[in-house]
């Protein structure tokens, strides 16, 4: 192999054992969440994905760390596939929200788990994984859903922020198990609340 044709270093695919270690503990921190979210330790997700916890900890310091990276996969589902929609306008945002709310059903109690002392502009402007993945995912549909109801002049970032609070995955889950509402009443309601609260925004100033 040539110089050219090498791997820079620092750059070499992970082994397989910790790809399949990953992806283990990742599953298994779902599983947990779902099941058992009151006994979600590092100790119960390692024996989960039969893996020994000095093993568990050369992947990750934490449980909450786990989860971290448990969320940001999710996230990163959501982005790829607002990234690959050919949808504009209206119609991208509504079907977003939709897959949100799909992938909410199968992954929320993990979502869920994972909080922050931290506001979601202040995780934002730090550069935190997790949030920059969720505004790549719902920028250009933000951008084209103020477009077509005629808000282009709101600022792009209030807009996000505003989706943010409406759109929480503890708050929908929520809505969902305690309301009566039935999953397409709750994206109309949340979608409508959001356009609403785009528009008072405006309206103070």
């Amino acid at each position: 192999m040539t110089d050219q044709q090498a791997a820079p270093r620092g750059r070499r695919k992970p082994r397989s054992d910790t790809r399949r270690n990953h992806r283990r503990l990742l599953k298994a921190v779902g599983e947990l969440a779902r099941e058992a979210p009151d006994q979600l330790t590092m100790q119960a997700v390692a024996s989960r994905a039969e893996i020994g916890p000095a093993t568990a900890y050369r992947y990750y310091s934490s449980v909450d760390d786990v989860l971290a990276a448990y969320v940001l996969s999710v996230v990163e589902e959501l982005r790829d596939f607002s990234l690959a929609s050919t949808a504009q306008g209206r119609p991208l945002f509504d079907s977003l929200v939709d897959k949100w709310v799909d992938l909410l059903a199968e992954h929320g109690p993990a979502l869920v788990q994972l909080r922050s002392r931290r506001g979601y502009l202040e995780r934002l402007h730090d550069g935190n994984e997790i949030i920059v993945a969720l505004r790549d995912a719902w920028s250009e549909p933000v951008r084209g859903l103020l477009d077509d109801i005629g808000l282009a002049g709101v600022r792009h970032e209030h807009a996000l922020f505003l989706g943010n609070m409406l759109f929480d995955p503890r708050e929908i889950q929520d809505l969902l198990r305690e309301t009566g509402l039935t999953r397409r009443e709750v994206v109309a309601r949340l979608t409508e609340a959001y356009c609403g609260a785009l528009r008072g925004w405006v309206r103070a100033g």
